[in-house]
This record gives C-alpha cells, structure tokens and sequence, in this order.
C-alpha cells in the first residue's frame, strides 16, 4: 500500500544520505579543476581540496545517526530486502532523490532538539504553554497535525493531556522523531552538523563544520501517540484508550496551514474532528504564510481569520506577530526570518 511504500522509500533516502552528499561535494572538486593549474596553485594558501575533505569527513558523522535511523526503522518495521531493492529500482528508474529532505530533516534536528535551548522554537512552545494554561488537562486531548520532529506534542505531552496526537504525513519525519526515543546506552553527547550542506554565506570554515549538540535517548511520554497519516482523513475516536473518553480538544497547528495543498480541506478535517467533542474546543495557531507551488488557495493572515470566524471559531487571543529565524545559521553571512502569527480560538 502507499503507506508501506512511503516508509521503505524514506528508509531509503535516509540511506542514501552519505552517497548523495559524497556526490554532491564531488562536484566541487570537479568544478575546482576546471580552473587553470594556475589559478588553483594561486588558491593552494587556503587548501581548498582539503576543506572538500573536512566537509566528507562531516557527512560521515551525520550518517552515523542516519544509519541507526535505519537500522531501527528496519527491525521496528520488519522491512526486507527485497522491498529496498524495489525501492532503489523504482528511485533509479524515476532519478527520484530526496537528498535535500533528508538534509532538512537533519536541520530540524538542530532547530527543534538542540540541548541549548532554541531561539527559533522557544517563544512558539512559551506561547502555546500559556495558551494551555485554562485548560482541564487530563480531560482533554490534543492533536498536532503536521508534527514534524515532535518538538510541539512532546511539549504538550509533559502537560499531562490525556493524550497527545502527533499526527505527520512523511514517514521520514516519523523515523526521525522517533529516533529521539531509541535508548542508546553507549552515547553521552550527540551531535548533529546542519551547516555541512552550502559553501555559501559562512564567515569560517569553522562555522562551517560546527556541531549542535541535540538531545537523545529521551523518555518517551506514555501519552504520546504518533502517527503516520493524512491530516484529512484522521479519525481521532480510533486511536483513544479503551477507558479514554475526553471532553475536550486542542488543536495546535504550528508551522502548518500554508502547507496545505487546499487550505479550505484542512479547515473542514478540524471542524470535522472537533464536531466529535462535547466540552471546549481550543485551537492555538502559529506560523507564517508561505505556500508552496500548487496551493489552490492563498489567502492573507486577515482573510484566514474571516475564514476561521466562518467555520464557527471565536478568537480568544492575538498578539502581533513575532520576528522569528527559520533554520538560519545564526553566524552566517544571510539569515531567514518570519514574522509569525501566533492566535488562540475557541468552540
């Protein structure tokens, strides 16, 4: 089924990672001698062939978490050979390479589990706390559709809802986030290197080849539950404890609405699953507005409000937005921000 081929595809390119970043910096060394034995002996002072070497070296200590992703993914799953090898034939015959998703991931990593807290995902988990703060927990529940790496529903988890549902449409996410729970017992410090993968725009080699140190081996939450799935179609009455029957629910989307292909589908699947419970009904947004390429609507922040009024919904709270950084390299020469919106409304 597309599940089962999602997830041994994800496996896949998460395997893929170090060949295709080898390959990758490859074309570096083959763009290098292009140039005249002149003007690479000009450039000898900064050993450049030996930077190319340092940033392989790096890959190599980012695929030592990918390959434990790996492994486990495949003892957790029960996946054979046969289905990676059809797979692999199936990503040659279409050149289908998701490098650059894997690298992503591994960026996330940096942005939402460093063991420093992080500036990009503080305020978002500050806000959501205090929005929290009125709510019967243990007889409430909460979805967090698009949960990524986990940061959100973890968080919500330590508040003891009655449960938390982390609901996240790509398996390579999944198998990242729940790398984070994989005990390892030989492993103090974990370090993760997200600023490997451009030459662009650093000040040092140094900042370059940095680590961030991210967490491990976390203890899971008994009432954190993450799926694989379509948002759209979840259907939260299946996946409650036999002796679970929850009054209320929070939705958090964080980072989520402007992913939508139909912003409009992912307002009736909240309307929808909402329709289910008798008690408050809380909804805490946060994030930009930035769609992708075929989104078959794009409203601004205003007309997103008109629409959530529309669907039933009172806002309880709506600060002005927040300058936040978005996977930007702090020390780099070119840094992204948004300026994020953050709301609460109410059922």
């Amino acid at each position: 089924d597309r599940s089962r081929n999602e997830l041994v595809s994800s496996v896949y390119d998460i395997n893929s990672y170090l060949q295709n970043a080898y390959k990758w910096n490859n074309r570096r060394r083959v763009l290098f001698r292009q140039m005249s034995p002149l003007q690479q002996k000009i450039a000898s002072c900064i050993d450049y062939p030996k930077k190319l070497n340092l940033v392989d070296n790096h890959f190599d200590k980012n695929n030592e978490i990918l390959s434990t992703i790996v492994s486990n993914a495949i003892k957790k799953y029960e996946i054979k050979d046969f289905e990676l090898k059809l797979v692999e034939e199936q990503a040659t015959a279409s050149k289908r390479n998701n490098y650059f998703r894997v690298v992503e991931g591994l960026c996330h990593y940096a942005r939402d589990w460093p063991v420093t807290p992080s500036e990009e995902v503080t305020p978002l988990l500050e806000y959501i706390k205090q929005q929290c703060k009125d709510l019967d927990n243990d007889k409430t529940v909460a979805i967090v559709p698009g949960s990524g790496l986990g940061k959100v529903s973890h968080t919500l988890a330590q508040l003891n809802f009655s449960s938390v549902h982390a609901v996240e449409f790509s398996w390579l996410m999944v198998l990242m986030n729940e790398f984070l729970y994989l005990k390892q017992e030989n492993i103090k410090k974990l370090n993760i290197y997200p600023y490997l993968h451009t030459y662009s725009n650093h000040l040092t080699v140094d900042d370059q080849l940095r680590p961030v140190e991210i967490s491990h081996s976390i203890a899971k939450p008994s009432n954190l539950a993450i799926h694989n799935a379509d948002f759209t179609k979840f259907k939260i009455q299946e996946h409650l404890r036999p002796t679970e029957s929850p009054e209320n629910l929070l939705f958090v989307t964080c980072f989520f609405l402007d992913t939508a292909e139909n912003l409009i589908e992912y307002l009736q699947a909240i309307n929808r699953i909402s329709s289910s419970f008798k008690g408050t009904k809380k909804w805490i947004n946060l994030g930009p507005l930035k769609y992708g390429t075929a989104a078959k609507i794009e409203v601004s922040d205003m007309e997103l409000r008109t629409l959530v009024k529309g669907m039933g919904w009172d806002f309880a709270d709506e600060p002005d937005p927040k300058l936040l950084g978005y996977l930007t390299d702090k020390k780099g020469l070119w840094q992204g921000y948004y300026n994020v919106t953050m709301w609460s409304a109410v059922k």
